[in-house]
């Protein structure tokens, strides 16, 4: 298994400066990750130090509440489109999933999805935070939606990634969509748990951890 190709090589601590931007560019060089997860203040940057190596850059939109309205969400994404960002990872309203309000939870993802046609975008779930009834009830909206993949978590605020939310997601996507899990992912044992649950990206910070057989000390 190529497991460093099922990995988004992360870094999303609020105070990361440039040398640890730098630090994981080159292991996701090294090691041939499919891509790196940087906030947007870094995807220039980023972009000049990957150009040619194949590694692509995500980044996040509405992070980490998912608060922001629809329409900023939507600048924020297409700033980073044109900034040189290739996937997009946005975070759900979850108050809007907990009120159940499929027509604002609708009109955000139709909207996001016909705004960002051609990009990858990934829904960040949190499913810490939610039930499984209403996991099953926003991944069904993403997917409805023709969202690319769900995603776990943000895997700074809650619970990360757990398996049984990922056959959960799973079983809703079918083909239509991907399981990206996120969060608590800490070994090479854990990865593959999550792959044969059905996901197939990683999001971690710990991707060379999981590709040299240790055990990671950070639970993102």
């Amino acid at each position: 298994m190529e497991i460093n190709k099922y990995i988004d090589h992360t870094l999303l601590k609020r105070d990361a400066v440039v040398s640890e931007v730098d630090k994981i560019i080159e292991e996701a060089i090294k090691y041939n990750f499919k891509t790196i997860c940087i906030h947007p203040i870094w995807i220039e940057h980023a972009k000049e130090k990957l150009n040619g190596t194949g590694v692509e850059i995500t980044t996040v939109i509405g992070f980490p509440y998912g608060t922001q309205t629809i329409e900023s969400k939507v600048f924020e994404a297409k700033d980073a489109l044109a900034k040189g960002a290739d996937e997009l990872d946005f975070v759900t309203t979850v108050s809007m999933v907990h009120e159940h309000d499929t027509n604002y939870l609708t009109r955000e993802l139709s909207t996001i999805r016909e705004a960002t046609q051609g990009t990858t975008i990934k829904l960040i779930l949190e499913t810490g935070l939610l039930s499984k009834d209403e996991i099953k009830y926003i991944s069904q909206l993403a997917v409805d939606a023709g969202w690319n993949f769900i995603k776990t978590s943000t895997g700074i605020q809650v619970s990360g990634a757990k398996v049984e939310d990922v056959v959960i997601m799973k079983e809703i996507a079918g083909d239509k969509a991907e399981v990206k899990a996120s969060g608590g992912v800490r070994n090479y044992e854990d990865a593959v748990k999550m792959i044969e649950a059905g996901a197939t990206r990683i999001g971690t910070s710990n991707g060379v951890d999981i590709i040299e057989g240790r055990t990671a000390e950070s639970d993102y």
